[in-house]
């Protein structure tokens, strides 16, 4: 019964999902279902489409005029399953993403218009390269395509117009990058055709635009640093997974780069290059089937030159030095193997002279040389946008091990090529060709005796691509590093400490606890604290220091954030720093309300503080009196008992304690905080409240609660009593305190577009999660009993594509200290039922 109950609500769900996805773009679902009938209607699902009715429903590049109804019917097709998968694809990702943006009428014109344009231009291009006598574009000029990939593609293009500056770059970069990669490696009709129509698309969305509030009139106008170092990243990273593509569509690939394959992926020799290798040598042909270059792991260990380069595509975005040496070094270096090898290729005497062979050249070899040369090129005139090194002691770390493997290497090769008998075999001049090929994970552009014998047989093959495997895990770790300002921490501390008095938001004194970084500003008279975690710099509310300078501050992190490759988030900030911030594209999210007492007009009378006055009354029955110290100034005894009610509240929970906006038994020592103790007649400690000192022209203007903990054998309403003391003693100080805001407790209510659901969710389920252990939302509940004013304390980023690593950046500054048995623990905790038991029940 349970598993038919599971099942249904399982087939719920997914109806309820395939709904949603039909009501929100059913243009885009439509024009799928069509491909998908008109397809299988003329036999392309199951046996393939026969050249006769290719003929029918394809366009003729040769000569279109004979069917000039196929520049549009032929998008509605595909030859194969695999065919009709990769237009669905394309579909789903160009036409449903401009759906969401323009609607369904714009999306399916632009679709329709661009698919007839991209189709006419195709025919253009390939009867011109054919009057040319272009080998490439001669050969596709014989063919018949079907496909919706132009009409995809101008839909997308066109609707960038629609987005604001963030996307509209990213969609526009991303949509040309890929669309040149598919060109430029693997070079059939149809990537041509993706390429015509993104073009068209673009220039459509320039010229009128559609209507939307963020259309613009600029193709590409210039970017921030931030957008100018994705965009090099991701030519860094599409041109690296290009080989790859081109390894995968190796039976019919044609493009320009197609050959560079061959080149940057280390393929299996054929029977007779290995017979040639081994110089006919059968030992040396067995053992290098199993553990050499003819080997299978041999051939996946290839890849590393493409991981390295994903890797550096990484760090590129983060703005790395050393990303940009790397990156660029190896398109470098691909650059000069490539053009040994056509060297090498011109000087055989085997080559046949004629126009064939200068246009093959034309096509496909210099490309392969300029292309990587080109992006060589391209970084080190933009290496300026790249000035975050590493640390000192990370990078001697780095170069140190690799040197080491590659000496390592280098050694143990060099003795067993003795050892194993190679010199009888062969000469020096082959140790250092070899040497050459361990230690660089590309193909030479010669011919390589191979070595002969276990050992060296192992090392040539695995040698070089373990190398550069350890050297791009060490790098990946080294880029995930983030080096803080500060040199000299206490110094850095004394001055926050400073700064704070000059005015603070009610939360700016946590910036002082452990984990923070802080940045200053140029002139010194602000600051913010921050800690930094997956690439995200979260920081502990707003700007303090001069306060008429806190909003000018706000904007400079924002820019130290860009300039170091960090996504600035702001966390448990008011809306004033939102407004900071206008124009800089940031958005808000509430993630907590913060509780504002004004003690000066508070009597404790009314029905509304019956709680209040039944916690105080019974406190003067039990002899219970509030004592206030600084942690320094407590009697050893309270101190000793502080520390005995703290392990036992730690002790009760699955999860460590949290930290960030969260303090512990640490954060009482300041000399500044104060403590407020419950002791009885006894010299029993009941409970602890701690208040964190809000500063304002040098002169205190509130206080912050922090800690509370409570006895568990103690009277019940002593977080009551706590409070109500706090308001007595404060009230002739200050006019108002703060009773913190409960984080993690709300969500929502500013985002309505999707992106801002993703990190409310996020928050949402983490919430939910830790609250069996720390009761936020009862919290919460707890604190209205004093009839407190409400301020919204708000999330601010300016990056739905960094939603994830900001909830795991938050995620992971509550729980510094979270092991893999704490997650285990976490992970239960989600799908388990607890019993709320909150500090102050």
């Amino acid at each position: 019964m349970t598993t038919e109950l599971v099942r249904e609500s399982k087939t719920k769900r997914w109806c309820a999902g395939a709904f949603s996805v039909v009501r929100k773009s059913p243009a885009t679902v439509f024009l799928m279902l069509v491909v998908l009938i008109a397809t299988a209607a003329i036999g392309g699902l199951a046996n393939g489409v026969s050249d006769d009715v290719l003929a029918v429903v394809g366009i003729d590049l040769g000569d279109v005029s004979a069917a000039w109804w196929t520049v549009l019917v032929s998008a509605f097709f595909a030859t194969s399953w695999l065919d009709a998968l990769l237009a669905l694809v394309v579909i789903a990702v160009g036409v449903g993403i401009a759906e969401r943006i323009v609607g369904s009428t714009r999306a399916v014109t632009m679709f329709l218009v661009g698919q007839i344009v991209s189709s006419l231009a195709l025919v253009a291009l390939t009867a011109a390269g054919t009057a040319g006598n272009d080998s490439w574009l001669s050969y596709l000029g014989g063919e018949y395509v079907v496909g919706a990939y132009g009409g995809a593609a101008a839909a997308l293009g066109a609707a960038t117009a629609s987005l604001e500056s963030l996307w509209r770059h990213r969609l526009r970069t991303w949509l040309l990058a890929f669309s040149l990669m598919f060109v430029f490696y693997v070079g059939v009709a149809q990537t041509l055709q993706l390429l015509l129509g993104g073009v068209f698309g673009l220039l459509v969305g320039r010229l009128v635009g559609t209507g939307r509030r963020h259309a613009t009139g600029k193709l590409f106008a210039r970017p921030s640093l931030r957008e100018a170092r994705f965009l090099l990243a991701t030519v860094v990273g599409v041109f690296a997974v290009g080989p790859l593509i081109a390894q995968f569509t190796d039976a019919f690939a044609v493009g320009p780069l197609s050959t560079v394959s061959s080149l940057m992926l280390a393929g299996r020799p054929d029977a007779d290059e290995l017979h040639e290798m081994c110089d006919a040598d059968a030992a040396c042909i067995n053992l290098q089937s199993v553990v050499g270059v003819s080997s299978v792991g041999a051939v996946l260990l290839s890849l590393v030159p493409v991981i390295l380069l994903l890797v550096c595509s990484e760090g590129l975005r983060r703005g790395r030095r050393l990303a940009l040496w790397t990156a660029l070094v190896i398109n470098a270096l691909i650059a000069i193997v490539v053009l040994g090898a056509v060297v090498v290729f011109l000087a055989s005497p085997d080559l046949v002279g004629g126009n064939l062979e200068l246009g093959f050249l034309a096509v496909y070899i210099l490309p392969s040389v300029l292309v990587p040369a080109a992006i060589a090129l391209l970084l080190f005139m933009h290496r300026g946008k790249f000035p975050v090194i590493s640390r000192a002691r990370a990078a001697k770390k780095l170069f140190r091990r690799t040197a080491m493997v590659g000496a390592t290497l280098i050694f143990i090769y060099t003795l067993m090529w003795f050892v194993e008998g190679n010199l009888g075999r062969s000469n020096l001049g082959n140790l250092l060709a070899q040497l050459t090929h361990v230690l660089i994970p590309f193909p030479m552009p010669f011919v390589v005796v191979l070595p002969q014998g276990l050992v060296t047989t192992i090392i040539y093959g695995f040698g070089g691509a373990v190398l550069w495997l350890a050297f791009a895990v060490l790098a990946y770790k080294d880029l995930r590093l983030y080096t803080a300002d500060s040199a000299n921490a206490k110094e850095a501390r004394t001055k926050v400490r400073e700064l704070l008095q000059d005015g603070g938001g009610s939360l700016s004194w946590m910036s002082l606890w452990a984990n923070n970084v802080y940045w200053f500003s140029e002139d010194g008279r602000n600051a913010i604290g921050y800690q930094v975690h997956n690439g995200v710099a979260v920081t502990i509310a707003g700007p303090f220091g001069a306060v008429d300078s806190q909003a000018q501050a706000t904007r400079n992190f924002v820019s130290h954030c860009v300039e170091q490759g960090l996504i600035p988030c702001f966390y448990s900030v008011r809306s004033e720093v939102g407004e900071a911030l206008d124009g800089l594209h940031f958005r808000a999210l509430e993630v907590a309300e913060e509780t504002l007492l004004n003690i000066e007009a508070m009597t404790f009378k009314g029905k509304e503080w019956q709680n209040v006055r039944t916690a105080l009354n019974r406190a003067g029955k039990l002899g219970i009196q509030d004592h206030w110290y600084s942690y320094s100034a407590m009697p050893p005894g309270i101190r000793a008992q502080l520390a005995e009610i703290s392990e036992e509240w730690v002790s009760e929970k699955s999860l460590p304690e949290m930290g960030f906006t969260l303090g512990g038994l640490d954060e009482l020592k300041d000399a500044q905080v104060l403590c407020c103790v419950a002791v009885d007649g006894d010299g029993l400690v009941h409970g602890v409240t701690s208040w964190l000192p809000v500063y304002a022209e040098r002169d205190i203007s509130g206080w912050t609660l922090d800690f509370m903990r409570r006895r568990q054998e103690g009277f019940k309403g002593v977080m009551e009593f706590l409070i109500a003391s706090a308001v007595t003693h404060f009230k002739e100080e200050v006019r108002t305190i703060s009773l913190s805001g409960s984080p993690l407790a709300n969500s929502g209510g500013s985002e309505t577009d999707e992106s801002g659901s993703v990190i409310e969710k996020v928050l949402t389920m983490l919430g939910n999660a830790l609250e069996p252990m720390y009761g936020f939302k009862s919290l919460a509940a707890f604190k209205s009993r004093f009839q407190p004013e409400h301020q919204t304390l708000y999330l601010l980023y300016n990056d739905s594509l960094a939603l994830p690593a900001i909830g795991l950046a938050i995620t992971a500054a509550y729980l510094p200290a979270l092991s893999a048995r704490d997650s285990a623990g976490f992970l239960r905790q989600i799908t388990a039922k607890g019993e709320n038991k909150p500090a102050h029940d």
